[in-house]
């Protein structure tokens, strides 16, 4: 009997298209529009002074012009690098070029481009960073209006003498162009037609790209505090802050020893002081725009949230104890491991302090204490969350949700520690970020401060007394209003609802 095959780590549910050419390898090539993008600039240019109709019109003459001039081993379909290729052979074709609407676009290229094209300019010109700057825009998206203009002008142009029986080539007008099938059929022609064309150089586009990144500035995105100030203030984060304050001073009254054997009762007034004290921390670090931190002490908030309740509802003395005993175990491993690896003798010294004051503290003896190298439960964090919510619930989705920023992945890394350019010319470049304020929105917070308040309620009902209804009946109104304004929050900001149309 063979062995089971052992199960990897990386795990993805792939799409029914990407399993549908597994057995086909290299079938479907990549295409990426951002790697031909600059083919199409100066048509792009050109849509942005001038209307489709003169733009495709001029577009013909100066192809027809070139393919009766050139004889080309692909017919020449007027992309940038292979123009810029000619014209160094024979300046003609430029001459034609700016008899044309399209000589605007290209008494902007040569001149910024000049020297990564090697050519020397001999005509005047003005400079308008405006026409460059748009031309990039308007095409970043390879499916955007003046995108499927620039393509359809080219395939439509490479058409001309061939068959045509579904009359997808002859479609004239802007708005049947960019009707939504259309689109989708332009989309789909444009890679077999013309974007793997040997006219189309690859390498002239890196070297396009890679200059715009020496040669044009870093545009930053503005900076969101007032925006992100206003939205704390209109979503009254801190009246929401204040009350659970009060609360939280209210139930801190509740005297646990009372209620609980001695160390079950510090574990749960630490459990509820750490979720609690925790929550208001999160809450400053919005207030204070450090964002990533403020994810990094939501998620530790709500790994102790889960293993929280999980305790609370399995009721069980052991749980608890060894909830406790594991710390002082944990300090012994490690304290163990530094006595190995010492190589001088206070370093020594101090590896047996930390065993000795771990157990000292605990009140135990030393041959009590197991040296701990595992973990504390048996059950895993998301088994704990399913035992007490059940299946699918929506705190261990937060938390694995949340542990990108916990594991520096990349999401993480360039929403806080980069900046993208918002310079159209880099084609979205992340850059250093050296904007101090670093925002995550009013997520964390609006996370924490109920799930903190549901918590205090949790404890509450597990003391088995109508003593403290009326706390929980505040607390409840509390978390109740939180997620109300949560919703507007997200409905407002986050995932904004389109305005219903008559």
């Amino acid at each position: 009997m063979s062995a089971k095959k052992r199960r990897g780590r990386v795990r993805q549910t792939r799409t029914e298209f990407q399993k549908a050419f597994d057995p086909y390898p290299g079938m479907i090539q990549p295409f990426s529009w951002s790697d031909r993008l600059p083919e199409v600039l100066h048509i792009s240019m050109a849509l942005t002074d001038f209307d489709f109709d003169t733009v495709k019109a001029d577009f013909k003459i100066i192809a027809d012009f070139v393919n009766d001039k050139v004889k080309c081993k692909r017919r020449f379909h007027f992309n940038l690098s292979h123009t810029i290729e000619l014209i160094k052979k024979d300046t003609t074709i430029l001459d034609a070029i700016f008899k044309t609407c399209i000589k605007s676009a290209f008494k902007q290229l040569l001149p910024f481009y000049s020297e990564l094209f090697d050519f020397q300019i001999n005509f005047e010109f003005k400079p308008n960073g405006r026409t460059l700057f748009l031309g990039y825009k308007n095409i970043l998206n390879g499916r955007s209006d003046i995108s499927i203009l620039c393509k359809y002008i080219m395939i439509q142009y490479d058409q001309i003498g061939r068959e045509d029986p579904f009359g997808l080539f002859n479609w004239q007008t802007t708005e049947e162009i960019l009707q939504p099938m259309n689109v989708s059929r332009v989309m789909s022609m444009f890679p077999p037609s013309i974007g793997q064309s040997e006219n189309f150089d690859i390498e002239f586009c890196e070297y396009i790209w890679s200059y715009n990144y020496v040669k044009s500035p870093l545009v930053p995105k503005p900076d969101d505090s007032k925006t992100e100030e206003e939205h704390f203030a209109e979503m009254q984060i801190g009246e929401f802050t204040e009350e659970f304050k009060e609360l939280y001073a209210e139930f801190k009254k509740i005297n646990m020893l009372a209620v609980f054997h001695t160390f079950i009762a510090e574990v749960n007034m630490g459990f509820v002081a750490r979720i609690s004290n925790l929550t208001l921390e999160v809450v400053d670090f919005v207030k204070q725009h450090k964002g990533e931190i403020a994810e990094l002490v939501f998620r530790t908030t709500l790994e102790t949230f889960i293993v929280a309740n999980w305790l609370v509802k399995r009721q069980d003395i052991k749980l608890h104890k060894r909830f406790r005993d594991f710390s002082t175990g944990r300090d012994r491993f490690f304290g163990q491991k530094i006595l190995e690896q010492a190589d001088d003798e206070a370093m020594k010294e101090g590896a047996k302090k930390l065993i000795s004051d771990a157990i000292k503290e605990a009140g135990v003896r030393d041959i009590e204490v197991a040296t701990e190298r595992g973990d504390i439960f048996e059950l895993r964090i998301d088994q704990m969350a399913e035992e007490v919510w059940g299946k699918d619930n929506q705190y261990y989705f937060l938390y694995k949700r949340s542990s990108g920023v916990t594991h520096g992945q990349w999401r993480v890394i360039a929403k806080y520690h980069l900046a993208k350019s918002h310079n159209p010319m880099h084609n979205g470049l992340y850059w250093y970020n050296e904007n101090p304020n670093k925002f995550a929105g009013l997520i964390p917070a609006f996370c924490c401060l109920p799930m903190a308040t549901n918590f205090l309620i949790t404890m509450l009902n597990s003391l088995g007394t109508d003593e403290y209804d009326e706390l929980i009946r505040k607390l409840s109104d509390l978390e109740d209003r939180i997620w109300k304004q949560y919703m507007i929050y997200n409905d407002k900001y986050v995932f904004p609802k389109k305005p219903k149309t008559e």
